[in-house]
């Protein structure tokens, strides 16, 4: 194929779940799936799957506060801030990423400056009775990092220092602050794409990124953590002390076993890329699903690519790949010339890696300050760009590839899509390429358990009203994302991804954990045996 055939460079392309929302952009660039994904901090459940191993450990009945929440006398012993209801920047404080959990109030929202500032909310936490909602990022898909207690954020602990081969990060950071620290130095860790997500739901759930085929996942390059478990204790982990606890932090699900302040990872080079936008008509749709799946699962581990089918309310719909290579374009040229359906539109860049790791999570071009949500809490910049939108999602893991009957099955499931959802909506099937240094470690050297899938997917609807939760468009687009996950049944693996949580999933813990199921509700009821950390998912 050619690669200066007309194929014009792709407008400003917004983040993987802005970009759906957009009526135009007929190359915009879809960025990583695991963009929204971390999941929260927050804490167990005493339900289980009837295919689980072991039963979920029930946490102790809540002692019996001692009375309401002094919630100024809190405040007097921390370093951080405590915010409650009466204070103005109150709504700003709640509310997470998506705004169809802007209903949830908590009764404090406490940004924590230390880990001495964690073990004493804990404390305060357990002395009232008060349920614990860890935040980070507050990207949780279905809004667990908050609730009617305490709201425990860490985004004030967000510093990224690197030498030697070593980065130390803040559990608050966020990911375009972790990729501008690092790439000053020429390196990096292996992060997903959505700038504002925070780096402790995405490393304790896995961390699946545009590097990982090259570099392993966000945990794999996890090699010790700070965190305060639920005794108050302060703890440094490390394969040699707590080691189940450190085993367990790496891809065992956030707010699981403790509230993690800081973590330190191995770094990797962090060189000039190559990148490219390819598309094809939808009439092509099938064959080039085919010649996709067949080209990644060969493709050398310095090549990353997604697969977008998107579709909108209007009929409209396209089929895109984002594709990333840690080397030089003309070897990215060569590569792509091996797709057995080639696109009918290619363009291919070369940036420093920066650069590029904006490109993926659409804020090319961009400041560092704007690249984040808007606002002067921590976690939020006066500069900031990025908007809120609310959207539900699941997610699979395929082992093998999908065969031709598998793939009509999913076209047909996408042309499904504007036939009953109304307009203002959009809905999209994605496939992030794994393989490489991802299934080069076994499934049980980490809590992360997906060591074998060839792709990961994703199936999301955004809803028409950006900020709604419920109503009929709602019913509807969650019904088409139903019936989407529903038809590939047959050609998944039956797992799935626990930094997308799915809380229609019935055997949500074995499709998460599989065969590490039984060691991490170990690790939940020696580190955590009363269940102070608990949400509907939990270990």
């Amino acid at each position: 194929m050619s690669h200066d055939r007309p194929a014009a460079h792709p407008p400003q392309r917004p983040g993987r779940r802005q970009v759906l929302r957009l009526a135009a952009a007929p190359l915009a660039a879809a960025a990583l799936a695991a963009c929204g994904g971390p999941k929260p901090e927050p804490s167990p459940d005493p339900s289980t799957s009837a295919n689980s191993p072991t039963p979920s450990p029930t946490p102790t009945p809540a002692p019996t506060p001692v009375g309401p929440p002094d919630w100024a006398a809190l405040a007097k012993d921390l370093s951080g801030t405590v915010i409650g209801p009466q204070d103005g920047r109150y709504d700003d404080a709640s509310h997470l990423y998506q705004p169809q959990f802007d209903g949830l109030r908590p009764a404090g929202i406490v940004y924590a400056a230390t880990p001495q500032d964690v073990a004493t909310c804990l404390a305060f936490a357990r002395r009232y009775a008060l349920p614990v909602a860890a935040r980070s990022g507050g990207h949780s898909y279905t809004g667990w990092s908050s609730g009617s207690g305490m709201v425990l954020d860490v985004g004030s602990m967000a510093a990224v220092s690197g030498s030697g081969g070593t980065a130390t990060v803040g559990a608050g950071a966020r990911l375009i602050d972790v990729y501008a620290a690092l790439a000053a130095d020429g390196v990096t860790v292996p992060a997903g794409s959505c700038p504002s997500v925070g780096v402790a739901g995405l490393t304790l759930g896995g961390g699946i990124g545009v590097t990982c085929r090259a570099y392993g996942l966000t945990c794999d390059s996890l090699t010790g953590a700070q965190i305060v478990t639920a005794d108050g204790r302060v703890r440094q982990v490390d394969a040699s002390t707590d080691p189940d606890l450190f085993w367990a932090l790496r891809g065992g699900g956030g707010g699981n076993f403790g509230v993690v302040t800081s973590f330190t990872f191995r770094t990797h080079p962090a060189p000039t890329c190559a990148y490219a936008f390819l598309s094809w008509p939808w009439s092509s749709a099938a064959p080039a699903v085919a010649a996709w799946q067949t080209w990644v699962a060969s493709a050398p581990d310095p090549l990353w690519a997604n697969l977008h089918l998107d579709t909108w309310p209007d009929g409209r719909q396209r089929l895109t790949s984002t594709v990333n290579y840690l080397g030089p374009k003309s070897d990215l040229a060569g590569l792509i010339d091996r797709l057995t359906v080639a696109p009918a539109t290619a363009s291919l860049h070369t940036a420093p890696f920066l650069d590029t790791m904006k490109e993926m999570g659409g804020v090319a071009g961009w400041s560092e300050a704007a690249a984040h949500l808007p606002g002067s809490l921590p976690g939020q910049n006066p500069d900031g760009r990025l908007t809120r939108g609310s959207y539900a999602a699941r997610s699979d893991f395929y082992t093998r590839p999908i065969d031709p009957t598998g793939i009509a099955a999913l076209v047909a499931a996408v042309d499904r899509y504007p036939q009953s959802v109304p307009q203002g909506g959009s809905a999209s099937v994605s496939f992030d390429a794994l393989g490489g240094a991802v299934n080069r470690v076994a499934p049980g050297d980490t809590a992360f358990v997906h060591r074998n899938a060839l792709f990961g997917a994703q199936y999301i609807t955004n809803y028409p009203a950006p900020g709604a939760g419920s109503g009929p468009a709602v019913d509807q687009s969650q019904a088409w994302l139903k019936d989407v996950w529903t038809t590939m049944r047959p050609y998944a693996s039956g797992e799935a991804y626990q930094n997308y949580p799915d809380p229609t999933l019935t055997d949500w813990a074995q499709a998460y954990y599989g065969s590490n199921l039984a060691r991490l509700r170990q690790v939940k009821h020696t580190y955590d045996p009363d269940g102070l950390f608990h949400f509907p998912q939990a270990v």
